[in-house]
């Protein structure tokens, strides 16, 4: 019988882990980024089984991935006093009339122009195919303010 009852007591205790495992899994399949690492993962995984693929579990890393956009001054002449400015800081000004910067998934962009005292227009004249919350000859117009672009949002990846 005290063989019995220990048997129990360890099946009763697997179910619960296993169900706590199931919840917690679930959860994290609602988060779009640890869905897309427990991805990275289960293909690696998957790798393993195949030939020649097998170190691939072992460089499973955070990747950074960077992109570039490039914003143009629509008029014909130079604001030095116009700023790009990345997460607070501010990054490049428009002494040439355009910037180009680049940037990383999460950064926050926003033009500064409350030093200016007139209209100004702003086109987005170059980005890297893997932003997608802006195109390229999406144009801007700011009077005598700090206007936010948003925030850098990049596809995911398979």
């Amino acid at each position: 019988m005290d063989f019995l009852s220990r048997a129990e007591k360890f099946f009763i205790n697997l179910t619960v882990i296993i169900l706590i495992l199931l919840l917690s899994v679930q959860i994290l399949m609602r988060n779009e980024k640890a869905y897309n690492k427990l991805k990275q993962i289960e293909f690696s995984v998957k790798g393993l089984f195949q030939e020649d693929t097998a170190i691939s579990v072992f460089n499973i890393e955070e990747r950074v991935e960077e992109g570039f956009i490039a914003i143009e001054l629509l008029q014909d002449y130079s604001l030095p006093q116009v700023w790009l400015v990345k997460n607070g800081q501010r990054t490049a000004n428009f002494l040439d009339g355009s910037v180009r910067i680049n940037v990383k998934e999460g950064d926050l962009l926003l033009l500064d122009c409350r030093f200016s005292n007139e209209v100004l227009w702003f086109e987005i004249t170059e980005l890297s195919s893997n932003i997608k919350n802006w195109y390229t000859g999406q144009v801007f117009r700011i009077h005598e303010e700090e206007r936010k672009l948003g925030v850098v949002q990049f596809y995911d990846e398979l």
